[in-house]
């Protein structure tokens, strides 16, 4: 394993500022270019400086992926230190030794891990360090006999755990299984900056932008514009919205999609796109770096997920007074109201994605009405700064009069 830190924070101010506040260092295993809880993740340290907390994430990444680029820019466009380890599969006994000397080096007050394996290195961490342990379950996703022994292990150290975070009602009641009661599992739900993800851009505006950065067509006149951002994973289930695409083609339903990110399965579903002919509906973009202008571009936003928590991508949607179509997964439908701030379906059933999506291209008024009562919700709800505020009332419950080694 290998450190390489990279901060935006000035280092002697810096040593002063540690002197004063508490340190939360995030820990965070990925892969590629990540996932939605980065963006909790990278812009949680600007909100705890206010809070009273100093902050670091720390991110465990696959040597040679060059992925993790796109992570740092995003911390540093969010002022976040970020602190990069090369880390290969297993845990091996150096790496642990490491990892307590960081912890050791900037005084960690609190380690709060992000994932199954980042739960397991703060448990071994702590054995030769002390430190408080929080960690927050994004959503259990399993997926194959692996992810299941992964997710197992991580659940498994709960108990353990000084406080879990539960980003869904549903991962909320999984966790007090898991952490053998409720004490110590807190309900708080994702959110994010209501002001940054306000529509900025007519639709047109932001197809012309993404047009020119991406380098494509825009849609033709009379094109519905779906769009879908994600993991090109097995939990998204993005094969679902290829055939129920399939099925508006044969419907004769004017859609064109766009799809925005990487992952394992995007050669498979390109080949699932030729398959179907569907070539000329179908674009898949890579890596999104402005969502903001992609997400604004659109004439509805789909998400055909099997399993979530609570997908952030969805809230900023919202925001930006895009209308939704959705699967009735995780914490999804306490977000979103059936037909009041969007339209939800059954996971795996694409004909009823495409039932779906064609409700929405037939009824303007219907979109229009969903979208004011959509951002109005995010507006009241889910806010990250009040978000925050209920994160570090969880570190001073664990810390309460503890500081390590002061």
């Amino acid at each position: 394993m290998s450190v390489n830190s990279k901060s935006v924070i000035d280092p002697v101010d810096q040593q002063k500022t540690l002197k004063k506040h508490p340190f939360v260092l995030h820990t965070r295993i990925v892969n590629s270019v990540g996932g939605g809880p980065e963006k909790t993740i990278l812009n949680s340290p600007r909100y705890l400086r206010d809070l009273g907390y100093d902050s670091a994430c720390l991110y465990l990444y696959p040597e040679n992926d060059t992925g993790i680029q796109v992570i740092q820019k995003r911390a540093i466009s969010a002022g976040a230190e970020i602190i990069l380890m090369v880390d290969g599969t297993g845990i091996k006994k150096d790496s642990v030794r490491e990892l307590v000397e960081l912890c050791r080096r900037r005084n960690v007050a609190i380690w709060h891990a992000h994932d199954f394996k980042t739960n397991v290195l703060g448990l071994l961490v702590r054995r030769r360090f002390p430190m408080k342990l929080v960690t927050t379950a994004h959503g259990w996703c399993i997926t194959g006999w692996k992810s299941w022994l992964y997710a197992t292990a991580g659940r498994i150290c709960l108990p353990f755990y000084d406080a879990t975070i539960a980003v869904s009602r549903e991962l909320y009641v999984d966790a007090c299984r898991w952490a053998l009661g409720s004490k110590k599992v807190h309900h708080i739900e994702n959110a994010i900056d209501v002001e940054y993800y306000s529509r900025s851009l007519s639709v047109r505006e932001a197809r012309g932008k993404v047009a020119e950065a991406l380098d494509v067509l825009e849609p033709g006149p009379g094109e519905f514009l779906v769009v879908s951002l994600g993991r090109m994973a097995k939990e998204k289930a993005y094969h679902d919205l290829i055939a129920a695409v399939s099925t508006l083609a044969e419907r004769h339903v004017n859609v064109r999609v766009w799809v925005g990110g990487v992952g394992p399965l995007e050669t498979e579903l390109k080949d699932l796109v030729r398959a179907a002919s569907l070539q000329d509906r179908f674009l898949f973009l890579g890596n999104i770096e402005d969502s903001r202008s992609f997400l604004q571009a659109a004439d509805l936003f789909v998400l055909s997920s099997v399993t979530e928590g609570l997908p952030n991508v969805l809230l900023e949607a919202m925001a930006l007074e895009v209308p939704i179509v959705s699967t009735n997964v995780g914490g999804i439908p306490r977000l979103v109201e059936n037909l009041e701030s969007g339209l939800l379906v059954k996971p795996n059933c694409p004909e009823q994605l495409a039932d779906a999506i064609q409700s929405m291209v037939d009824d303007e008024a219907m979109r229009c009405s969903m979208v004011a009562k959509a951002r109005l919700r995010i507006q009241n709800d889910y806010c990250f700064r009040r978000r925050m505020s209920d994160v570090a009332n969880v570190y001073d419950r664990c810390l309460e009069a503890w500081l390590p080694n002061e």
